[in-house]
């Protein structure tokens, strides 16, 4: 009996040292993909997807994820429909309890990684390619912050009727190193320039308002309508909204601008090139890249903040 029991011990040591290393090596290399759960706080029945899945009935878990967890690094897109169609969000970090997401306990059928991770997005539906990368061409999404449907341009589409996304994208993903057109009109009328996400596209001027779409090369000036243009950078700002009021125009680099109402801008058209604009004198303090114009500075957070600009 007493050798039995010193077996079972060293059994039971055995698998607690085996769970103990296992659980150090996930901590180590950080966890790979997307983990859900049935109940909220990770617990109850689970899985985990390493790649884009189109269809969560074969696993099991289709209309009935209550938590999860996306690895450190990734980005995960989850649609309530299969095929990653319907009501669509991405999630990065932990979600403990979905329920306080409205509309998203239970309601997940479809999820593939957008960003991040180094097994490669691969799956029924990686269109970007090694390292599952973001797929390559403008995301657009009818919610802010890159929620609600979404719809994947990859190609000019010069109506954006045929796709049945007229008028309804809020917020935009461009990838890195990917330049294109969005236009207010159809055949690529009326256009801004976009090189970065933006999670709001009020701030310029464009929320619910894009009806075609195109990629373009990048560099270059952006001449007015968002086409290339052979004259130098040049960006007007306004001291009220909508371009409205008093105007300076500057086509130079501008370490200290001068204003006589002290920095006031509320809106500004950017004719041609891409701008740095930064609150501090000398290209200091916070600063961003744009390339669009913008009809009300303060929706961006830059409101009477403009201290230093310069091409970029």
């Amino acid at each position: 009996m007493t050798a039995v029991k010193t077996a079972l011990s060293a059994m039971l040591i055995a698998l607690a040292f085996a769970s103990a290393v296992g659980a150090q090596f996930e901590r180590q290399m950080g966890g790979l993909g997307l983990e859900v759960f049935e109940d909220k706080n990770f617990k109850g029945r689970s899985a985990t997807y390493l790649n884009n899945t189109s269809d969560l009935r074969a696993s099991g878990m289709d209309g009935r994820i209550s938590s999860m967890r996306v690895a450190p690094g990734e980005v995960w897109e989850v649609c309530t429909e299969p095929n990653f169609q319907g009501r669509c969000q991405v999630f990065s970090g932990s979600e403990s309890d979905l329920a306080k997401r409205a509309g998203w306990n239970d309601a997940i059928s479809s999820v593939r990684r957008v960003r991040g991770g180094g097994g490669g997005g691969g799956g029924d539906n990686n269109r970007g390619g090694g390292g599952g990368n973001i797929a390559r061409g403008i995301e657009l999404y009818a919610g802010t912050r890159y929620s609600g449907q979404r719809k994947l341009i990859d190609r000019p589409e010069s109506n954006l009727r045929r796709v049945d996304f007229n008028d309804r994208a809020s917020s935009v993903r461009v990838p890195r190193g990917e330049v294109w057109e969005v236009c207010v009109n159809a055949d690529f009328d009326d256009c801004r320039v976009v090189d970065s996400d933006v999670p709001d596209l009020a701030v310029l001027g464009l929320n619910r308002e894009i009806s075609s779409a195109r990629p373009r090369p990048f560099g270059g000036g952006v001449g007015r309508g968002g086409f290339p243009s052979p004259n130098r950078p040049r960006i007007v700002l306004y001291d009220g909204r909508n371009f409205s009021g008093r105007a300076t125009t500057i086509d130079d680099e501008t370490p200290t601008l001068r204003w006589t109402n002290n920095n006031t801008a509320g809106s500004l058209r950017v004719e041609s090139g891409r701008w740095e604009l930064c609150d501090q004198v000398r290209f200091s303090g916070r600063c961003i890249t744009i390339a669009q114009d913008v009809p009300d500075l303060a929706r961006f957070g830059w409101s009477n903040r403009i201290s230093s600009l310069r091409p970029r």
